[in-house]
């Protein structure tokens, strides 16, 4: 049995033992960095998915603690519940442009609202590839943003 099919059985029985018997494992991906995709789609998301995709979080870490202590080698696990993080990576990547855009025209830095590290991951990588933009993180703890300024 190969790693990914160890996964899957691994993602079965996680998902049984919490309760949820209707949902279906729709992506199982090794990523070229060794990280694991993680995609599933269950009925009625709203609770496992959470305010702001908290418990798609938590579940990930308890997943991929799971799987760490079954298998062993596991880098990093994205999971992703009815694509809602596809979903938000898309529009951060939108506010991402947006805030450069505003931080050209206005020549002004602009502050995104606080996030958690992994979005402001998603800002920073958007805007790296634009040499007249710079981005940095500023704040503490859940008051972390990302800053987008204008280079001439």
């Amino acid at each position: 049995m190969g790693k990914l099919d160890e996964v899957k059985n691994i993602v079965n029985e996680f998902w049984r033992h919490a309760g949820i018997i209707d949902f279906e494992i729709k992506t199982l991906e090794a990523a070229a960095d060794g990280s694991l995709n993680i995609g599933i789609f269950i009925h009625d998301a709203s609770l496992y998915i959470g305010e702001e995709g908290r418990n798609i979080r938590d579940f990930e870490m308890i997943l991929r603690l799971v799987i760490k202590k079954q298998i062993g080698d596991i880098s990093t696990i994205h999971l992703d519940i009815n694509n809602y993080r596809e979903l938000k990576n898309e529009t951060l990547r939108e506010l991402a442009k947006k805030a450069a855009r505003r931080a050209r025209f206005y020549k002004q830095p602009v502050a995104l609202e606080a996030m958690t590290a992994y979005e402001r991951r998603i800002i920073h990588t958007e805007l790296a590839v634009h040499p007249d933009i710079k981005t940095e993180s500023t704040g503490s703890g859940s008051n972390r943003r990302v800053v987008v300024k204008y280079i001439s």
